[in-house]
């Protein structure tokens, strides 16, 4: 939890001293239960993935009308990333040196990508399959946490600007 406050509270990657700190155990009662820093951050994730497990379910049925679907999947996404955005980020740049994170992320962008395949199959299904299957991946990659960040952080755009785009994207693509 001390992990997680302070990856929430802006501290990418944490000290072992700091999270003892922070925690009000010593540094060395850090390393009673974890073997290492890795496996600190690792547990942290995996702790932060199950407090918002329930804010990845939809709640919209695939025959509600699609501007409908499209508003509310771009908000569900807005709202699921601004969550676990510190998090994100941290997995997103541990990944690389650690494969059971790097699984992880590819669990969820699955999880994702099926989520928007689902939610708009009537439109691709209506589609010519190769035409389909290049709409569903750029719809794939709009919804992604990696360009949701780039438009907040990178790009500076408001929640309400970033999800005017996302939509209008969306709706064009699928209109």
């Amino acid at each position: 939890d001390a992990f997680l406050e302070l990856v929430r509270a802006g501290n990418p990657r944490p000290s072992v001293a700091e999270v003892a700190e922070r925690s009000g155990v010593s540094h060395r009662s850090v390393f009673r239960y974890f073997a290492d820093k890795d496996e600190l951050a690792r547990t942290a994730i995996s702790r932060q993935e199950g407090a918002v497990v329930a804010m990845f379910a939809l709640g919209i049925r695939s025959d509600t009308p699609l501007a409908d679907r499209v508003n509310t999947l771009v908000a569900h996404r807005l709202s699921l990333f601004e969550e676990i955005g510190p998090v994100a980020r941290l997995s997103r740049s541990l990944a690389p040196l650690q494969p059971i994170v790097s699984a992880e992320i590819t669990r969820s962008r699955s999880f994702l990508r099926v989520q928007v395949n689902k939610l708009f199959a009537v439109e691709l299904d209506a589609m010519e399959p190769l035409r389909a299957a290049s709409i569903a991946a750029v719809l794939d990659v709009l919804c992604s946490f990696e360009s949701i960040d780039l438009l907040r952080r990178d790009q500076g755009l408001s929640r309400d600007l970033a999800a005017e785009a996302l939509v209008e994207s969306m709706m064009q693509l699928l209109g």
